[in-house]
Formats: structure tokens, C-alpha cells, sequence
């Protein structure tokens, strides 16, 4: 809500890109990874579970 009491829609004026930024950035990592805890829940990352997994998963972002 504005200062004014104007309402406006949630993600109104940004583009697709900016909305998935800003729910990546309030998603909690892990929810994000919770298929990489799944995987991992047994044991440490073996260099077959390590080639299933993304850059980003490796680097823990």
C-alpha cells in the first residue's frame, strides 16, 4: 500500500525475470535445494551425486 491509500497488484510494473529474482530471494535454501538434501540424506556427495548437481548447488548459493 502507498503512503496515499492506493493499492496496487503484487509484482505490478516488474518484469518476469525481476518477479522470479525476488521470490528466489525469499525462498528459503532449503526449499530451494530440498531435492539435493533428498539426495544426499544418506550419505556424502559421490562424484556421481556431485554430476547430477547444478553449479549453483555445488557452490551452495
Amino acid at each position: 500500500m502507498s503512503e496515499n491509500g492506493d493499492t496496487t497488484a503484487a509484482g505490478e510494473g516488474l518484469s518476469d525475470e525481476e518477479m522470479v529474482e525476488q521470490v528466489q530471494e525469499q525462498t528459503p535454501a532449503e526449499e530451494r535445494y530440498k531435492d539435493v538434501f533428498e539426495r544426499e540424506k544418506d550419505g556424502t556427495t559421490t562424484d556421481t551425486e556431485a554430476a547430477k548437481a547444478t553449479g549453483d548447488e555445488l557452490a551452495g548459493e
